[in-house]
């Protein structure tokens, strides 16, 4: 849905809300849980936010078109419904993205690759370009074993499409994410047949790292044991769904989750903590100690408090009626757009007690940055593990504060922060 498409009394709310969210959303979780303007619907209880996402039959993903762009042709599963497509790239990406590397394999890499940035850098930090999105584009290149044809353009894409396909867009926006998309598509093109042509020739593909590549593709083969080549073993093995543009479709629907979500969720959290000084003695304490689990909670908290953004959207398949047996049940005709407010569910007193407190002894359910049900994002433990690793580095270094003047406040490029000027004493 484009801004154009939206009515001008829609367009009045959208901007109070996103000048006054707390106070907006608390009145319609208390007023009109449940607020139909015409074919839109807002929803901003708890429990209707996730009754929509669980009945994932009736409110349908509205990502598919938009996806059916980037890839030229074919969804990628986060915009299918539950089918047996769905069910067979979701398959065999498990087979290759394996949750048991998080702890080790990725955790290690992120962590180390962002000590070596910090223990680098000069007492100063460009927040964005220097490390929260250059960690994951270097842990994408590693792991995926696509480093880009050009590291800054390659992470720089991934944004482009994120924004592309999850927010709204106009016409000149859909024309830069479409040709960003072409030229991403082109790149893992080339890495697919470059790694089938090694394995074909028997050519020892382990001779070189790309963990440090900034160039193409031709200068430098991926390990052996990284998602393009564990894909191109279960093709080899006749595995349903990995022909090679399943793969290329699957990897660019991955490489867009995994490097601009990480970036700006370590800037939201960072700049939360900055702007509480107890939180982030608190925080620089957890990390000191090596607390990992309490350094996650604080991460987990501050996004909750400062969040990634407000909500999904929902394409009604069918009429249907939510919160049935409520005094705030409403039937949701068919065809409609409905919204759903992840920010005001995690404010939501009724299931989060005292939402307005920053405590850090919450349980999981309190929180839904990766979405909820079938549609929760694949790459959640990857993307949670990133982004407690690159922040609990930052708050082990001495005197972390802001650079003073502009500089030291969140500068969004687009969708995404480009900027946020760090010091500390070195």
């Amino acid at each position: 849905m484009t801004e154009t498409a939206l009515s001008p009394l829609l367009l009045k709310l959208k901007a109070w809300a996103e000048n006054n969210p707390a106070l907006i959303l608390g009145l319609l979780r208390n007023i009109k849980p449940i607020l139909k303007v015409k074919n839109f619907v807002l929803v901003t209880r708890y429990d209707d936010v996730q009754e929509v996402l669980a009945r994932d039959d009736v409110f349908q993903v509205t990502y598919k078109d938009k996806m059916e762009k980037v890839t030229s042709g074919k969804n990628f599963f986060l915009g299918m419904q539950n089918s047996p497509d769905y069910e067979r790239d979701v398959s065999v990406m498990r087979l290759a993205i394996r949750r048991e590397d998080v702890a080790g394999r990725v955790a290690g890499f992120v962590a180390q690759t962002a000590e070596r940035i910090m223990a680098a850098a000069p007492g100063r930090i460009d927040l964005v370009p220097e490390l929260s999105k250059l960690v994951p584009t270097m842990w994408v290149g590693d792991y995926f074993g696509t480093p880009g044809w050009q590291r800054e353009e390659f992470a720089e894409a991934a944004s482009l499409m994120f924004a592309y396909l999850f927010f709204p867009s106009t016409p000149e926006s859909e024309k830069i994410a479409l040709a960003a998309a072409a030229t991403t598509c082109a790149y893992l093109d080339q890495v697919i047949a470059q790694q089938k042509a090694l394995r074909k020739s028997g050519a020892d593909v382990n001779t070189s790292s790309n963990t440090s590549s900034n160039t193409s593709a031709n200068t430098s083969a991926p390990p052996l044991d990284d998602v393009v080549n564990r894909c191109l073993n279960l093709q080899e093995k006749q595995v349903p769904g990995t022909d090679d543009l399943s793969i290329r479709n699957n990897l660019i629907g991955m490489i867009i989750g995994a490097i601009p979500t990480t970036s700006k969720c370590v800037v939201l959290c960072i700049d939360y903590l900055l702007s509480h000084s107890e939180l982030l003695a608190g925080a620089q304490a957890a990390a000191l100690a090596d607390d990992d689990a309490l350094v996650n909670q604080y991460v987990l908290e501050s996004l909750r408090l400062n969040p990634f953004g407000p909500g999904l959207l929902r394409h009604c398949a069918q009429d249907y009626v939510l919160g049935a047996g409520a005094w705030r049940s409403t039937k949701i005709a068919a065809g409609s757009t409905v919204f759903v407010t992840l920010q005001s569910a995690m404010w939501d007193g009724r299931k989060i007690p005292s939402p307005s407190e920053f405590r850090v002894n919450r349980p999981a359910y309190s929180y839904m940055h990766f979405g909820y049900g079938l549609q929760t994002c694949s790459g959640q433990y990857i993307n949670a593990v990133q982004i407690a690793g690159i922040v609990k580095v930052l708050l082990k270094r001495k005197n972390l504060r802001r650079a003073s003047g502009a500089a030291g406040q969140v500068q969004m490029v687009g969708a995404f922060p480009g900027h946020l000027v760090l010091e500390f004493d070195r």
